[in-house]
């Protein structure tokens, strides 16, 4: 389970832009919608701060399948989605999104992704999609 809400949010972030064009019902925007009902604790129809950054958590320790410490380009890239992409010929959109993510995630560009820098990506994240500033 915590495997699938990890995937299923890197997906939530990959693939924004492709479920935010269109209000038709999509395997991705089901999907996005049941990653929002998974880290959201109590239903209340918003995800507060600190709901979003501990959800982050499962997501790096299973993004980091070798338990380095750090996400490398690989571990990265095999999370993989391409089967949403397929359905709207988005492929090299979505394998682009990858190189972008990793790359501003990558605070410091050494090639991976440290869980210090993970964390405040998590935060950042979060404040951007926050358009209120309400922390919610």
């Amino acid at each position: 389970m915590r495997v699938l809400l990890a995937t299923c949010a890197l997906f939530l972030a990959l693939l924004t832009a492709v479920t935010a064009q269109s209000n038709e019902p999509t395997s991705g925007r089901e999907l996005a919608e049941l990653i929002y009902g998974s880290f959201e604790e109590d239903a209340k129809g918003t995800a507060d701060m600190g709901e979003f950054v501990n959800f982050g958590e499962d997501i790096f320790v299973s993004i980091d399948y070798d338990e380095g410490g750090s996400i490398d380009p690989s571990e990265f890239t095999e999370w993989d989605f391409s089967f949403i992409t397929a359905d709207k010929g988005q492929e090299r959109a979505y394998q682009t999104s990858q190189k972008i993510y990793f790359s501003i995630w990558d605070h410091n560009g050494d090639g991976e992704i440290a869980q210090r820098e993970y964390d405040k990506s998590m935060v950042w994240d979060f404040q951007r999609a926050d358009t209120n500033d309400d922390a919610f």
